[in-house]
């Protein structure tokens, strides 16, 4: 059959994840489930400071299962009947995933999990205040964001010249 999107309860889904395990056991289908996936439930991003952090949901109210091809409408029963499951990604009838959009989730949601995205508010052209290391209490206008490394290129007026300093975004401030 392949994967399925089902529309669980927000905040319930490791719960509801067990809940169906239980079932397809209970209901002697336990091979049928081959697989459920729970999104990464948080994402940490870094706001401007390596001590504050910020948590969200990541596909909040979402599950995703694999069911074996053997899987028939008597799968479906079981994964509705389930508490805290609201449906079954489809129009009427359960829709699978087509492997690439599967393949392609997944990826995504593995890589979130690992690589935590910083959250910055600058744009080329802010004005700013640098706040720690070197050039503290300098001023200077945002030149480049480089959200990959967490860090913003700021031009700065040294001896009245404008040079180039690469900042972390939690050592600057903007004005």
């Amino acid at each position: 059959m392949g994967w399925y999107v089902v529309y669980v309860l927000a905040g319930k889904e490791k719960a509801v994840k067990e809940a169906l395990a239980r079932a397809f056991a209970e209901a002697g289908q336990g091979e049928v489930l081959e697989e459920a996936v729970v999104p990464p439930e948080k994402i940490i991003e870094g706001v401007f400071s390596p001590e504050k952090h910020v948590s969200r949901r990541f596909y909040s109210g979402y599950l995703l299962v694999r069911l074996a091809d053997s899987a028939a409408e008597e799968a479906f029963e079981i994964l509705r009947n389930v508490e805290g499951v609201v449906g079954i990604m489809g129009d009427g009838k359960p829709r699978a995933l087509l492997e690439e959009e599967a393949r392609k989730l997944l990826e995504q949601i593995r890589v979130e999990e690992i690589k935590p995205k910083p959250r910055y508010q600058f744009l080329p052209g802010d004005r700013v205040r640098i706040t720690e290391g070197p050039f503290a209490n300098f001023h200077g206008v945002v030149d480049e964001v480089k959200p990959d490394k967490g860090k913003v290129r700021v031009l700065v007026s040294i001896f009245g010249r404008e040079t180039p300093v690469e900042i972390e975004f939690a050592h600057v401030q903007k004005i």
